[in-house]
């Protein structure tokens, strides 16, 4: 009879029950956040609108593609946390307009007219701004955004997140470092420095994953969890991560939670195999609570607002899978090899480049430990190649957008690290050539 009653349902069942509290418990935020009171959203968004339109809607850091922001998207956000009220909760929540006039290069100044229309009682229409629905997101991050601008402007919004993801970041370290050693911390330090996290709260579009990420690295490393604790936990996260994040660096809240996991001491000593099996269950654990999110809200989304939410959401999926063109180019796999290989070859790297992975390859061969080594870091290096894979999947994305998307490497960098030290070792290379040398 105690062994009855002790026995825990099956992990279906609680993994349906984790994918449900988390989806209604945000659900209920975010109808929460849309019944806020318009007006001092819209109040602090007037000095908000004119910092865009200073900034411009992709400001660069030195003049570097890869270090530009994204105020376009951000000014998606701040139109729909001021459109919010036009309706009722329920239908805005699902409806989720924004306004634009006749292309998306004046987005900044749409912002600052929608303002000006509605302090006026004008009607968006009447002002020459046209609706557009974006309802195949669910745009959680309102949850935050609109209290926060019912307080403040954008610009307090940017303060608020560095102070945020420092603090998550500064207990992701902390805990590594306790539980992990202090290699564990570097590892982490440096690869989210070299894919510049200090600027990514200055957005709120790149503030969402990095923040989810880091909150599910802290989970983690609070105390020692099973794997079906852990991929419990991973549900959850990719739940959260559809419900709030615009598709920008989603599988860092995959990947850097089950790193941290995987780097704990109790899980070093286990066999590789079985880690790389439970490696994989996290990720089909966190993919089942990404993608039923998403597809809750196209059910629902076309439910209320009669709209062809599923049409268009699978369109989109294809768009982003699928070949397309960028900048004239279609994005075939020849193609897009073509273009590497061009770009890299017209700046004199290609060969050089040829040359460090042939070495690096054969360094890493004559390194490795032993097969059991390797074998017991092999879930880091599943765990590494994981942005690569989504790089793969969403080609299109990834390319068009990949001034954004190319810091989800943050986690290849810390993972990867992870892998190099416990499978491979500098001075096994030195020995193996001392003897081969005294051999000859």
């Amino acid at each position: 009879m105690p062994d009855t009653q002790n026995r825990k349902p099956p992990f279906a069942l609680r993994a349906l029950a984790a994918f449900g509290v988390t989806l209604v418990l945000l659900f209920v935020l975010l109808l929460g956040a849309y019944a806020l009171p318009g007006e001092p959203v819209r109040a602090h968004l007037a000095d908000s609108a004119e910092t865009i339109i200073d900034e411009g809607l992709y400001p660069s850091y030195f003049g570097f593609k890869l270090f530009q922001m994204d105020n376009y998207t951000d000014t998606l956000m701040l139109m729909e946390a001021a459109s919010a009220d036009e309706t009722d909760p329920l239908t805005a929540m699902m409806t989720n307009t924004a306004y634009n006039v006749d292309n998306f290069e004046t987005l900044g100044e749409d912002l600052a007219a929608y303002l000006e229309a509605r302090d006026a009682g004008i009607n968006a229409a009447e002002a020459g701004l046209e609706p557009f629905s974006y309802a195949r997101y669910w745009h959680g991050y309102l949850i935050w955004l609109r209290p926060l601008l019912c307080l403040m402007p954008y610009s307090g919004v940017r303060v608020v997140q560095y102070v945020v993801l420092a603090a998550l970041f500064a207990a992701v370290l902390v805990l590594l470092r306790r539980r992990c050693g202090l290699r564990a911390a570097v590892w982490f330090a440096v690869s989210q420095l070299l894919v510049t996290v200090f600027w990514v709260p200055h957005q709120i579009q790149y503030f969402t994953c990095f923040a989810v990420a880091y909150a599910g690295g802290t989970w983690v490393l609070a105390k020692p969890r099973r794997s079906d604790v852990l991929c419990l936990g991973l549900v959850v996260l990719g739940t959260v991560t559809a419900f709030c994040d615009l598709l920008v660096t989603p599988i860092l809240t995959l990947g850097l939670p089950l790193a941290c996991w995987l780097l704990e001491p109790q899980q070093r000593l286990r066999a590789g195999g079985a880690q790389c099996a439970l490696a994989f269950g996290g990720c089909l654990s966190w993919g089942v609570g990404y993608g039923a999110c998403w597809a809750f809200k196209w059910v629902l989304a076309g439910l209320v607002t009669g709209q062809s939410v599923i049409a268009d959401a699978l369109h989109q999926i294809g768009v982003r899978t699928a070949a397309d063109t960028w900048h004239g180019m279609e994005l075939t796999w020849s193609n897009i090899i073509q273009f590497v290989y061009s770009t890299l070859q017209d700046h004199g790297l290609f060969w050089p480049l040829v040359v460090l992975a042939v070495a690096a390859v054969a360094v890493f061969a004559l390194s490795v430990r032993s097969r059991a080594a390797l074998g017991r870091a092999a879930p880091l290096a599943l765990t590494a190649v994981l942005p690569l894979v989504w790089f793969v999947v969403l080609r299109t994305h990834s390319i068009q957008h990949g001034w954004f998307t190319w810091r989800a490497l943050g986690l290849t960098l810390f993972a990867g690290m992870a892998f190099l030290y416990h499978a491979c070792d500098l001075r096994v290379a030195l020995g193996r050539l001392k003897r081969k040398k005294e051999r000859i």
